[in-house]
């Protein structure tokens, strides 16, 4: 009978540091917080139970998978296509470490340069929508040269002349 009133004195002196424990306001203020997140970790625990139902399956799809590369692998040129793509990559890296890349890249990806390209850019298309819906009529020497002295030809004109000179100066020293 000594045993069974130690297990009483045990178990009151369990409940009453459970409910001393209860009465923190600390503890209060987590069970509070555990009960508002109940919902949402009754649908993480039925998300990970979906999952380990389900992990027999994935596992399985995962292997045929894994079999399917095995056997189809060694009769594709996968790994040939890689080592090319991966030389490719190689000899493109080296030529973008060239000077000749550098002096191109600086001459044509400069600022001034793509706010020209792009201007001309424009104009041809301008241009060639233009010349879609204008007459094909024939153009005389006199409307030549009356266009030649016309103040929105003449920056065009300008541009040209210099570029011929320019560009004959530079295929000299080419």
């Amino acid at each position: 009978m000594s045993n069974q009133n130690d297990i009483s004195v045990v178990s009151l002196n369990n409940e009453a540091i459970l409910m001393n424990k209860l009465t923190e306001p600390e503890t209060i203020a987590q069970l509070i917080s555990l009960l508002d997140k109940l919902e949402q970790f009754n649908v993480l625990l039925g998300s990970i139970e979906h999952l380990l139902t389900r992990s027999p399956e994935m596992a399985d799809s995962l292997n045929r998978l894994v079999v399917s590369m095995r056997e189809e692998l060694p009769n594709t040129s996968f790994i040939k296509d890689l080592q090319n793509s991966l030389e490719t990559l190689k000899r493109l890296q080296e030529f973008f470490n060239t000077e000749e890349f550098k002096q191109l890249e600086e001459n044509l990806l400069n600022e001034k340069t793509v706010k020209l390209l792009s201007s001309v850019s424009r104009s041809i298309t301008a241009a060639s929508s233009e010349a879609e819906y204008a007459s094909s009529g024939r153009i005389g020497i006199f409307t030549l040269m009356r266009e030649v002295s016309s103040p929105e030809i003449q920056p065009a004109i300008q541009f040209m002349l210099n570029f011929a000179k320019i560009l004959s100066k530079e295929l000299k020293n080419a």
